[in-house]
């Protein structure tokens, strides 16, 4: 493992009123114990170790608000108080045969909390000097830019932390803090899950990303891959129904249709396979077809010019009850497409008001869910549908007094709204599209209205007029001649269309491709052997260290969560439930809090354990991964360090203590720190 953060000093300076007070020691590489009575500062060590380096928020809170009274407020000695005036905390840190010293202010006039200051050497084992180096941290930007200290931290520890998924879908980086919290673990609420005090920076499934990232799995790697495929392809997919979208619309300016061009993108589309047609009067025309016909036709126009003959008035009057015929066709068309527009308006402004109701609902409704989860936190009856005097259910709507009707519960009118309001955007796409459709098929009803009024117009001339030149034949020629300019002008631009189609379709087939190369499962072949060898340590560990809820054979790991479980205990948990409250349980159970992501009809080992048995396994959970992570054949991301404050939880047997201690300066490549009062 070529990541090995090690700890060399850590100092506290606080000036009083009475004088200086403070701390000074060193660790060395291995084990390490800050042993002391209740009360003793054990865990204002370990608290400042912590906030030395910026984790302060595995402690429940930022800056100087995570920690303890004795290092901001006052400090007891000899039974006399003594108010602080200022204090800070420097750490040494060697990572690589690079050594830093990082200085913060817990309390000093005129210095933020935020700011560290940085030296790289080692001023307190050696007492050398360097630049000082500024770096700020809990503000915008401190894990991206150079000045900040987690992007300075991050690069000074040789990780590249990856991009993981936020709750709103967007990437972001793996938070420092969180690598932190598989290896550093305070005293009062560290002990509740197998990774606790997690901050809140919305990454989605945040556990699970840490131990993927510690243990070194390619799931990242893999998850980039298909992330950029995915970008890829809804790039492909947007400009292919751009494409598409301004190829209907052109076509239908030029009173055109094509076919075997898909809405979708298709890796088989060929430019050559795609035909525009023309139907005039129930004849169906290819543009070639139509072009030689038009050609003709103003050839023979032009050969009755040439006679100089006078039309018969007989056939001027057929050609002007024709024109009549395909105005009133196109007048009646026209205003019909002229309805449909409004009407398709009409549903414009209907879909902006049901979106706006449906978004305006989903905010209510999400706000109450959280005011519900909030409420549930705090551990409040009525946020958990239950009346706190005579514990009756509640329901979430004053309907549900008066009618048997089961009603939607919150979530579910969320689901509910947020499917609204997706296929109401779908349906404002669909009538936009109906509507640039709409007016370009009237923009060529209008062309046609206005060309047939026109010809009309000249037909009478002629038949008022005793000129031997035909004004109509004159004018249809030249309205010929328009029409094939467009054609053409229509052919170029739609070849281009083409080989934008064909690109974009080349573009698809390669995506499909190297998609088709990604695994199929989450883990590859590689993660599951890790995940094999982590299951390995983990039962070993927890064997050595006296586990006795449960017969350690019965015990697995959840490939799903990364979870330790129970796989025969299912029956166990009917049975309990189906007991009477009267009936002893079959197995031992605590009141510890757990996490209850495992799948459906497994049993969650931390519900079945005791609360010192949990407590052992969080030790095991925590050795594993770096056991894992360390090992010859993987290339972990653990740091090498462990700093645990007590420990020894739940009145717990000093046999398991002292074996948890052996195995810990067993592990020569991990520093730990451990604050323990036994």
């Amino acid at each position: 493992m070529g990541i090995i953060m090690y700890i060399k000093a850590i100092k506290i300076d606080i000036q009083t009123a009475s004088g200086p007070f403070g701390f000074f020691t060193t660790f060395n590489r291995n084990l390490n114990i800050i042993r002391g009575r209740n009360s003793a500062g054990k865990s204002t060590i370990v608290h400042a170790i912590m906030y030395a380096i910026g984790m302060e928020e595995l402690l429940g809170a930022q800056n100087e608000n995570a920690l303890t009274y004795a290092l901001k407020d006052h400090l007891e000695h000899e039974n006399i108080k003594h108010a602080i005036r200022s204090s800070k905390v420097t750490i040494e840190i060697e990572n690589k045969g690079k050594t830093i010293t990082a200085t913060r202010s817990v309390k000093e006039e005129g210095l933020s909390t935020k700011l560290i200051q940085i030296q790289e050497c080692s001023s307190l084992t050696e007492g050398q000097t360097a630049p000082t180096l500024y770096k700020f941290l809990h503000d915008g930007g401190s894990a991206k830019i150079e000045e900040g200290f987690y992007t300075y931290f991050e690069k000074f520890l040789d990780l590249a932390l990856p991009l993981v998924p936020k709750t709103n879908g967007k990437p972001e980086k793996l938070y420092l803090q969180y690598v932190f919290a598989a290896m550093m673990v305070e005293q009062k609420r560290g002990w509740t899950d197998y990774i606790a005090n997690l901050p809140y920076f919305g990454i989605r499934d945040a556990r699970i990303k840490i131990v993927d990232f510690l243990v070194g799995t390619d799931v990242f790697e893999t998850d980039a891959k298909r992330d950029i495929l995915d970008q890829e392809a809804k790039s492909i997919h947007e400009e292919w129904q751009i494409s598409y979208r301004t190829l209907v619309t052109e076509t239908l300016k030029q009173g055109l249709q094509f076919s075997n061009i898909s809405k979708r993108p298709d890796s088989d589309f060929k430019a050559e396979l795609v035909d525009f047609y023309k139907t005039t009067e129930g004849v169906t025309e290819s543009i070639s077809e139509y072009r030689v016909r038009k050609v003709s036709e103003h050839e023979i126009i032009g050969l009755r010019l040439t006679q100089q003959g006078e039309a018969p008035t007989q056939e001027l009057t057929h050609s002007i009850e024709q024109l009549t015929s395909e105005l009133e066709r196109f007048t009646v068309a026209y205003e019909t497409c002229l309805s449909n527009l409004a009407l398709l308006r009409v549903n414009t402004t209907s879909n902006r008001l049901n979106t706006k109701q449906a978004r305006d609902e989903l905010t209510k409704n999400q706000a109450a869910q959280k005011l519900i989860k909030f409420g549930a936190s705090l551990s409040l009856s009525t946020a958990e549908n239950a009346c706190p005097a005579c514990h009756q259910s509640i329901g979430h709507s004053l309907v549900d007094l008066h009618e048997s009707t089961p009603h939607m519960d919150i979530g579910t009118n969320i689901d509910y709204l947020s499917a609204q309001l997706r296929m109401l955007e779908r349906e404002r796409g669909g009538i936009d599209q109906s509507i640039k459709e709409a007016e370009a098929l009237k923009e060529q009803l209008a062309k046609n209205i206005a060309t047939t009024k026109s010809a009309m117009r000249a037909l009478r001339s002629d038949l008022t007029s005793n000129s031997s030149v035909s004004k109509s034949g004159i004018r249809r020629q030249l309205q010929i001649e328009m029409e094939l300019e467009e054609l053409s002008k229509f052919e170029a631009y739609s070849d281009q269309a083409l080989d934008a189609f064909e690109q974009l379709a080349n573009r698809f087939h390669e995506n499909q491709k190297n998609r088709a190369q990604i695994p199929r499962t989450h883990y590859s072949d590689a993660d599951f052997a890790k995940y094999r060898l982590f299951e390995k340590m983990f039962r070993a560990n927890i064997s050595a260290f006296d586990y006795h809820s449960a017969a350690i054979e019965d015990i697995e790991f959840n490939k799903e969560n990364l979870l330790p479980y129970l796989a025969k205990i299912e029956l166990r948990e009917i049975n309990e439930r189906s007991m009477p409250s009267s009936t002893p349980a079959v197995s031992t159970t605590s009141a510890v809090a757990r996490s209850d992501d495992t799948p459906k009809g497994k049993g969650n080992i931390a519900r079945e354990s005791s609360a010192s048995d949990f407590v052992r396994l969080i030790w095991s959970y925590l050795l594993s991964i770096y056991q894992t992570s360390a090992h010859p054949t993987v290339n972990g991301n653990h740091l090498g360090i462990l700093l645990l404050d007590e420990p020894g939880q739940h009145s717990m047997a000093t046999k398991s203590q002292q074996a948890l201690f052996q195995l810990l300066s067993s592990e020569t490549g991990l520093q730990s720190i451990v604050a323990a009062s036994f």
